[in-house]
């Protein structure tokens, strides 16, 4: 199976596979969507009990609008870039599951009402490039009398574990399609401008009596050319070998990381497979 890049940006990516199976593509959409790696928050403390802020003698109520546990919900699906060089899960860590600057951040969250608490005021204790990549995402509003302080503790995960792991969204692929016009018996000029103007994404263009097809990886094999032409001049055949396939991902890595990461896991689980097949008596 080969691959052509049509599209690579820092959070997306359009890929063409040539030669391939469904079966093949389909495993690398699985595993893009489940298996790749990354921070997201596990755990919350909130501090309980009255806060006094030291500058101006007030007293404030550790108390929001919001229960504890949705608030830590929505901590917890805010992306952090990941460094899959650096952090791995604590499993797999050398502390043991201890937790240690290898496989957890900790994040402190300090502020008082009134006001609106934002994802960027969750900052990271220690490395400032690890600060949540979307800073304006609002987390719960204050009142004059209200204060939140709070320690958070992020660690890696797959989407396997949790649904906030998930780095690649909007994760498809389609056969790529073939649409083919060529003017048959009993069809008419009038049917073929009918024909091109059937057509939703306006890929089909009627010019000098004839239709012609601008960019037919635009197709979305919704097929209503063909069923705007009795005559059968339409024809759209989506292919059994070419797909077309798009990912986004949240950020905490970007398309080529996710894809690199994707293809090397799918190798490595294969190979295990392998060997495992092979030590069989």
């Amino acid at each position: 199976m080969e691959v052509e890049i049509r599209e690579l940006g820092t959070r997306g990516a359009e890929l063409e596979f040539t030669e391939g199976s469904t079966g093949r593509v389909n495993a690398i959409r699985r595993t893009l969507i489940a298996d790749l790696p990354k921070l997201a928050i596990e755990d919350v403390e909130f501090h309980l009990g009255p806060i006094r802020d030291e500058a101006t003698g007030k007293d404030y109520d550790s108390s929001t609008s919001m229960f504890d546990e949705a608030i830590a919900h929505r901590l917890g699906l805010l992306p952090i870039p990941t460094d899959l060089g650096q952090f791995r899960k604590k499993s797999e860590c050398t502390c043991h599951g201890e937790g240690c600057p290898h496989c957890q951040v900790i994040y402190s969250i300090d502020r008082k009402g009134p006001c609106t608490v934002y994802a960027k005021d969750l900052v990271p204790l220690g490395d400032p490039t690890l600060a949540v990549l979307e800073p304006e995402v609002p987390i719960v509003r204050l009142g004059s009398r209200q204060a939140l302080l709070a320690y958070a503790t992020a660690v890696v995960g797959t989407a396997r574990d949790h649904a906030k792991f998930q780095v690649s969204h909007a994760v498809g692929s389609s056969p790529r399609p073939q649409v083919q016009i060529a003017k048959h018996a009993g069809c008419s000029e009038a049917c073929l401008q009918r024909v091109a103007a059937s057509c939703p994404v306006d890929i089909l263009q009627y010019e000098e009596g004839k239709v012609k097809v601008t960019d037919e990886t635009k197709c979305i094999l919704c097929f209503a050319c063909e069923q705007t032409c009795p005559h059968g001049s339409a024809k759209v055949t989506p292919s059994d070998t070419d797909f077309l396939f798009r990912f986004e991902t949240d950020g905490s890595l970007t398309a080529r990381e996710a894809l690199r990461f994707a293809l090397k896991d799918l190798k490595r689980r294969f190979e295990d497979l392998r060997e495992a097949v092979q030590a069989i008596p």
